[in-house]
């Protein structure tokens, strides 16, 4: 990602986001972005000029956020979520769409105004408009903030999560049975339950209490509740993914695109094994790991 602002860079790889493409246009290099289905345009100008392209997609927002908070203004979706005084719990996932490292759901019961203006005076907001370094920071101040109580967080390693999507059939129907699992843990004195749209709606919605109120909508990370369980999720995942980097010897890279290398990497110490150990395997990247792993080995004693 050589050419781009170093904060850039920092926020990208967070985020799970590859360059597929990159070229020079005038006065400048335009990138063509990715993450799990979403694509945009980022074009950087020899000025500093930064400009955003593309289909409207919360890759867009993110990049859009970003450029507009370096100018020093904050456009409204990267803004701290304002106070609001109903009692309840949100939920958010991170590492969904990411090769290696776990899946992880967390959730944090809000209890009323006084609860949601703590977290706000954090100043919470979606965990992917944040450095790593301030995601790290920021879990600390929201657990401290909304009370130990009032926080879950479950992480699935690569194993546990391979076992739970089998079990479930799906990814949707994985991931909403944790939300849900996360819900009834936190149910207690809320109103309502607020998640960020997966997919999956009618199966929270049936196994959660019959008289919670249930609100999934796409970026929900404007509730001060989804934001803190957004920033304590993706804590989780780093710490969990810096854990695996560790037990093989090398950064595991975020998202879903350039993880080919490290994948073969992984592979060739120990074939499938090895990779079940640290990714998501059902993602197409493994085959192509261990057809690579295998094609090198070819070569090398051919």
């Amino acid at each position: 990602m050589n050419g781009l602002p170093p904060e850039l860079r920092e926020l990208l790889q967070a985020s799970g986001v590859g360059i597929a493409e990159r070229r020079k246009i005038d006065h400048g290099t335009q990138y063509r972005l990715v993450r799990t289905g979403e694509e945009a345009v980022l074009n950087v100008y020899r000025t500093g000029r930064i400009s955003v392209g593309g289909k409207p997609s919360r890759l867009r927002d993110l990049l859009e956020n970003w450029r507009v908070s370096r100018g020093g203004r904050k456009a409204p979706e990267s803004r701290t979520p304002p106070a609001s005084p109903v009692p309840r719990v949100g939920t958010d996932e991170a590492g969904k769409g990411d090769y290696f490292g776990p899946l992880v759901v967390a959730g944090v019961r809000v209890r009323g105004a006084e609860a949601a203006a703590a977290l706000e005076r954090i100043g919470v907001r979606d965990s992917k408009t944040l450095s790593g370094s301030r995601v790290r920071s920021a879990a600390g101040e929201v657990v401290a903030a909304a009370g130990e109580e009032n926080v879950r967080i479950l992480s699935l390693s690569p194993p546990e999560y391979e076992t739970r999507r089998a079990a479930a059939g799906s990814v949707p129907r994985l991931l909403g049975e944790l939300h849900a699992e996360i819900i009834n843990e936190l149910c207690a004195g809320v109103e309502l339950a607020v998640v960020d749209a997966f997919g999956a709606e009618a199966l929270v919605r049936d196994l959660i209490p019959p008289g919670l109120r249930l609100e999934m909508r796409p970026r929900a990370e404007d509730d001060a509740a989804v934001a803190a369980a957004s920033v304590l999720a993706r804590d989780r995942f780093l710490q969990d993914l810096e854990r695996l980097s560790e037990e093989v010897g090398f950064d595991l890279p975020r998202g879903a695109t350039h993880v080919l290398d490290a994948a073969r990497r992984v592979a060739e110490t120990g074939g499938m094994e090895a990779l079940k150990r640290v990714a998501k395997v059902h993602f197409v990247t493994t085959r192509q790991a261990l057809e690579n792993a295998r094609g090198d080995v070819g070569r090398s004693t051919g």
